[in-house]
């Protein structure tokens, strides 16, 4: 059954998704030891977590990838592996400039680099996004999501674990050039991969016209279309539903894990080594078994199990509140939440990708993403509070009951996507 792992174009995805990871931890954790050793207050380390918005806002210029041509690059090498090769270019160059700024004495230079750091990691997650979704089959679908969130996760830990090791053995710019050079696995992958024609045609693009056709009119209207092809569906506001209710119990386990395990008395140790090691075991494992069950089973099949294994995390959580510190129940509880948070990582992006449709699929994917991120922010703001004002039973009580209105969402949108597809093909 994993023998599907090893089609060209998932592995592909695996250097893709690692040099995509790469970046993520470079401007957060790993900048915050950083500027931690240089002395500076924690209140500004705090501020540069600012450095990372482009993640969140990235829906915004995802369109002009697939509109704007990058003169003699698309010409050369198609439309998404210009615009590929050039945030890749840019990732590399911003770190190493990042490397060299000397926080320690300039950070608002160093906070403007980490910032374009992540406006091309950013912009980098887009091109490989709209890869998975148009280069795929549907049968490899999940296989694709599993692979590229996979590869996510190792190049974190590359630029978590690894560019700290770098940084102790030698010092933080070398370990920060070191660290760049990761972005030539990209550079290779990208040129080895053959353009795909479902992008936009050239005559769809933005460019300077000679038949007196406006551009930035033209700009506007594909613009505006990228965004209207999602908008107008009749189930998107029961996929906006579905997209919170999915995040509910994974948000809340990831979130306030740390918090309520604190509270039962175990240590930095005990966290450490289930928490972290075994857990990112689970998740990975989890992320690839669920790209086998898409494969087997199908899509709506698998949604569903994740549906149930969420409720069982928050379960199993509610079993260790009532426990207390018992090393052997903790095991099994972050065992259940890491293997479910990986499998349940896989399905959500393999289904929102059901979605998205060329030439706009990296505006369309992107759009729900961070409509899933927005969750992850309301939900992890509101989750605290909820816990102190009613307790952790209630609260992991509370979201083990979203599975209920998952499931009814997922109905709704089945339904209706399956009526609108009879509707077109009988012509109604």
């Amino acid at each position: 059954m994993l023998s599907i792992y090893l089609h060209r174009p998932l592995l592909t995805l695996l250097a893709l998704g690692f040099v995509s990871g790469v970046p993520f931890l470079l401007t957060l954790s790993t900048l915050s030891f950083w500027l931690a050793e240089q002395h500076v207050s924690t209140s500004i380390i705090g501020l540069f977590m600012l450095a990372s918005f482009p993640y969140s806002i990235k829906f915004l210029w995802s369109p002009f990838l697939e509109i704007i041509p990058i003169p003699y690059l698309t010409q050369k090498f198609g439309q998404r592996k210009s615009w590929g090769l050039l945030a890749q270019t840019g990732v590399m160059l911003s770190i190493l400039a990042l490397a060299f700024s000397d926080p320690g004495n300039n950070l608002l230079l160093s906070g403007f680099w980490a910032f374009l750091v992540s406006f091309f990691a950013a912009t980098q997650d887009i091109i490989t996004d709209s890869y998975r979704i148009d280069l795929l089959k549907d049968k490899f679908s999940g296989a694709g999501a599993a692979m590229e969130s996979v590869g996510f996760r190792i190049g974190m830990l590359a630029s978590g674990a690894g560019t700290l090791y770098l940084a102790d053995f030698f010092n933080w710019p070398a370990a920060y050039c070191l660290t760049a050079l990761a972005g030539l696995i990209g550079v290779f992958t990208l040129l080895s991969i053959e353009e795909s024609d479902s992008s936009l045609s050239s005559s769809e693009r933005v460019r300077g016209s000679k038949d007196g056709t406006n551009p930035f009119y033209t700009f506007y209207s594909t613009y505006s279309n990228s965004w209207r092809h999602l908008l107008k569906k009749p189930y998107f506001l029961y996929l906006i539903a579905f997209i919170f209710c999915f995040k509910m119990a994974d948000t809340v386990l990831n979130s306030m894990s740390v918090p309520f395990l604190v509270e039962l008395g175990f240590t930095k140790i005990e966290c450490a080594n289930i928490s972290k090691f075994f857990g990112i075991t689970m998740m990975v494992s989890g992320g690839l078994i669920g790209g086998v069950l898409i494969h087997q089973l199908g899509m709506n099949q698998t949604i569903v199990m994740c549906a149930t294994l969420q409720a069982l995390s928050c379960l199993m959580f509610m079993i260790q509140a009532q426990v207390g510190h018992v090393i052997s129940v903790l095991v099994i509880t972050i065992g259940v939440e890491s293997f479910c948070s990986g499998l349940s990582s896989t399905a959500f992006i393999a289904y929102l990708s059901k979605f998205c449709k060329t030439p706009f699929s990296a505006s369309h994917f992107t759009l729900l993403y961070s409509l899933g991120s927005l969750s992850r922010v309301i939900i992890s703001t509101g989750s605290g509070l909820f816990a102190d004002t009613y307790g952790w039973m209630s609260l992991f009580g509370v979201s083990s009951l979203f599975s209920i209105f998952l499931l009814y969402f997922l109905i709704k949108i089945r339904k209706i996507s399956h009526f609108s597809t009879t509707s077109l093909a009988s012509g109604e």
